[in-house]
């Protein structure tokens, strides 16, 4: 039994959270990798899992060197490939992090078109509005929509998520019509929960930027809810183009303030070093940027008629 052996069926616990479910995924009985991970903590010097008859958790050692030993793993599968006269198609299993909402939408049609490219991947995905932790979840790539924060992780640039404001028409004619961003105090703001500052929305003009302090009575942290709760007349939102085209065309809802642009948001893939990337992770991220024109010219086409201030650029 060799090193790898032993820091295969390490990963495999971490990514399973049990010697059981990683005794499956390596076609091994449960004592075998339970020996194996004790050769390696051997190996290593230190305790790598705290073992209870109902829980078995990772100890701080053991988060510290996960992602080391998966680059090490996909080293030596990028090198067994380089032997051979064709590279290996990607395999094993693709877990990614998007947001749930947008993952709906855009990411469920690049998922079919990669399960049928790649057959030999498993996909598995994440869906969550919370910032994931790459390492600790065990996360090859993930979506991000808004500002990132400094870290280790390579960032590509997909494309802009654009938001309007909008309400129902019926909420409109019982409340008086906001002519300026500061009207909005006047309305029930359904807030998104992990938006910061929460209590402060931002627009663009001729005039410049504007910030405005709101209240509302309800917040949440999914787009789809935030739509339903404006299709049920609670009040006024800032919504993604994608959830918000369609019942603007259909007239279920109206652009609040036309003249004042909800500045849009950036979306990034992110992902560890490319250099330990693994090839099934690879071939996402290169469907994803390939199909990302097509997101655009989706969201174009569906997107409400841009008011005369509203920014150019691409959308999704």
């Amino acid at each position: 039994m060799d090193r790898l052996d032993c820091l295969r069926a390490f990963v495999k616990v971490m990514e399973g959270g049990s010697f059981s479910s990683a005794a499956k995924d390596l076609g091994l009985g449960q004592p075998a990798v339970s020996k194996r991970i004790a050769l390696l903590e051997r190996e290593f010097g230190s305790q790598l899992f705290m073992r209870n008859t109902r829980k078995l958790t990772p100890t701080r050692e053991a988060h510290r060197i996960y992602d080391l030993a998966r680059q090490a793993l996909s080293c030596i599968e990028m090198a067994r490939a380089s032997l051979t006269e064709a590279p290996a198609g990607p395999t094993g299993t693709l877990r990614l992090g998007v947001p749930t909402s947008f993952g709906r939408h855009y990411i469920m049609p690049v998922v079919e078109h990669y399960l049928r490219a790649f057959p030999e991947v498993k996909v598995d995905i994440r869906f969550s509005e919370r910032t994931v932790n790459l390492v600790e979840d065990g996360i090859e790539l993930a979506l991000r929509i808004g500002t990132l924060e400094s870290s280790s992780l390579k960032a590509r640039r997909i494309g802009m998520v654009r938001r309007f404001l909008v309400a129902t028409p019926a909420y409109l004619r019982r409340h008086p019509l906001p002519q300026l961003p500061g009207d909005l105090r006047h309305l029930n703001c359904i807030t998104y929960a992990r938006l910061s500052p929460s209590h402060q929305w931002a627009f663009e003009s001729d005039l410049g930027r504007h910030v405005v302090e709101i209240t509302g009575s309800l917040v949440v942290d999914d787009a789809d809810a935030m739509k339903q709760a404006v299709l049920q007349h609670l009040g006024v939102a800032i919504l993604p183009a994608w959830c918000a085209a369609d019942a603007i065309r259909h007239g279920e809802m109206e652009v609040v303030l036309p003249e004042f642009t909800v500045p849009a948001l950036p979306l990034h893939a992110v992902y560890p070093d490319t250099q330990w990337m693994s090839l099934r992770a690879r071939c996402f991220l290169d469907l994803l940027v390939a199909q990302s024109g097509l997101f655009n010219e989706d969201a174009v086409r569906s997107e409400p008629p841009r008011p005369p201030l509203a920014a150019a650029g691409p959308v999704l």
